[in-house]
């Protein structure tokens, strides 16, 4: 008889390359690498929109507040300065606007006649000149408080008798910003 042999099966044992285990992890940590550089770039751009974003609101409120404390203050300061014009006490208002100026923002105060004429300012060199020659001449035809957001802000108030104006007050107010200037964000 014949011996039969047993037939030898090949068992296939996969030998894992390492050089092919080198390359994966290097293709894994690569992308690894790519999504976190790339949401790193996501995250940078969605920071600095939401800080612009709140640089805006952050200016509108200040504008805002700004525009309604000033307002109420010229219309207040109008009431006492007219009662100071109607009792003939121009070294009140003086002392008034000696006082406001001192206070930060306020850069100057006039007071303009009902022909034009500044009669009384923070700033001497002003006093007796016609106003529409150094400032702009839009302030003295206003009828109500006016307030615009130039830098510095401009306000404008009538100063108003029972039947007549007897001047306009006028204000150039700097704000502060409550915001660091910064030239650097990109």
């Amino acid at each position: 008889m014949t011996a039969e042999h047993p037939a030898k099966q090949k068992t296939s044992t996969s030998k894992v390359n390492p050089k092919h285990v080198f390359y994966g992890i290097i293709i894994l940590l690569g992308l690894g690498i790519s999504y976190l550089l790339f949401r790193n770039w996501q995250l940078t751009n969605q920071f600095r929109h939401e800080r612009n974003t709140m640089r805006v609101t952050a200016k509108n409120n200040q504008l805002l507040v700004n525009q309604q404390q000033l307002t109420f203050s010229m219309k207040t300061f109008a009431w006492a300065v007219r009662n100071a014009l109607l009792q003939n006490k121009a070294g009140e208002i003086n002392e008034y606007f000696n006082t406001l100026v001192k206070d930060k923002g306020v850069q100057e105060m006039l007071l303009v006649d009902a022909k034009g004429m500044i009669t009384l300012s923070t700033n001497k060199k002003n006093q007796g000149i016609l106003f529409a020659n150094r400032f702009p001449g839009y302030l003295l035809q206003q009828q109500t408080i006016y307030f615009n957001n130039k830098n510095p802000y401009e306000l404008s108030a009538p100063v108003m008798s029972t039947n007549k104006r007897l001047g306009t007050l006028i204000m150039f107010y700097k704000p502060i910003p409550i915001l660091p200037v910064t030239s650097t964000d990109n």
